[in-house]
């Protein structure tokens, strides 16, 4: 969507591309393993090539999270309409869930998440200014929320209510 928008940072980076050894994070992929968590890196966008700003970053942040629930719309489609076996139903339980668990996850006002590109995009140019200094915390923020108890009173129920509510809707649509 940024190149859409005129910004080409990302394929000059070589990242437009379905090769996974591009795409992984040193430290993410390390936590994959040590603490069943982890990352990419995050896609290289740089808003100053958008004509307006504002609105195309929040979009552009937007379709991260949008492409996660069409895909498990998708799956919630196949599911529902196609006989099943009990290893393809249970690839799309996963697919669904999983998808939907990642969409809402990076609709978390966070940095680096999307949520958070949505939210600093909302609000005036000096106090996007002065967040800036305090996205390298980010990180650490999430890891602390995500590692420690502190989770399961934040993260966990909203993914849950999440979780929920986009079933919930899906369900509604096919009556």
């Amino acid at each position: 969507m940024a190149s859409l928008f005129g910004d080409d940072t990302a394929k000059n980076q070589g990242r437009v591309t379905l090769n996974p050894l591009k795409h992984l994070d040193v430290v993410g992929t390390l936590l994959i393993f040590i603490a069943g968590i982890g990352w990419a890196k995050p896609v290289p966008v740089n808003s100053f090539y958008f004509s307006t700003r504002r609105l195309q970053s929040i979009i552009v942040s937007l379709v991260g999270p949008l492409s996660n629930f069409v895909l498990a719309f998708i799956g919630f489609t196949v599911w529902y309409f196609m006989p099943m076996s009990t290893s393809l139903e249970a690839f799309l339980n996963i697919f669904v869930i999983l998808n939907v668990v990642l969409g809402a996850f990076n609709l978390l006002p966070l940095p680096p998440l999307d949520g958070y590109r949505i939210v600093s995009s909302l609000l005036p140019a000096k106090i996007q200014r002065k967040l800036i200094p305090l996205e390298v915390y980010g990180s650490l923020l999430f890891l602390i929320v995500v590692l420690t108890p502190i989770g399961e009173y934040t993260i966990v129920p909203y993914i849950r209510t999440s979780l929920d509510v986009v079933m919930s809707v899906f369900s509604a649509v096919f009556g």
